[in-house]
């Protein structure tokens, strides 16, 4: 909760995918095995990780509340593209999608 930034490890390897934030009370992450049942497909082929401010991200959880599939994706800039499918009343699937760029470069101090 007092964490400002959102950390996106993707890597080929383990840990595949790694989601951190760092707090005034520590630093906590959270691992997504390429197997788990939450995962339906990853492609990966290089390692990069990449910081987004969770002000910016924040707005887009109201989209993950109703979504039922999501697309996380970056680019080589680390440019994160969050795709939401939703289905309306009458069971027609839209989809929502969020941009955010990645956080300036920032010293690895400055969260820790």
């Amino acid at each position: 909760m007092t964490s400002e930034v959102l950390e996106i490890l993707m890597s080929p390897d383990k840990p595949y995918l790694r989601l951190s934030t760092f707090g005034h009370c520590g630093t906590t992450f959270s691992d997504f095995p390429k197997e788990s049942d939450m995962v339906e497909s990853f492609q990966c082929t290089t390692t990069q990780t990449n910081r987004y401010k969770l002000s910016l991200i924040k707005p887009s959880v109201k989209a993950l509340a109703v979504s039922s599939k999501v697309s996380m994706r970056t680019d080589h800039r680390g440019f994160l593209s969050l795709q939401y499918m939703i289905r309306n009343e009458e069971g027609q699937v839209c989809f929502v999608e969020y941009y955010c760029a990645p956080d300036e470069e920032a010293d690895e101090d400055e969260y820790d």
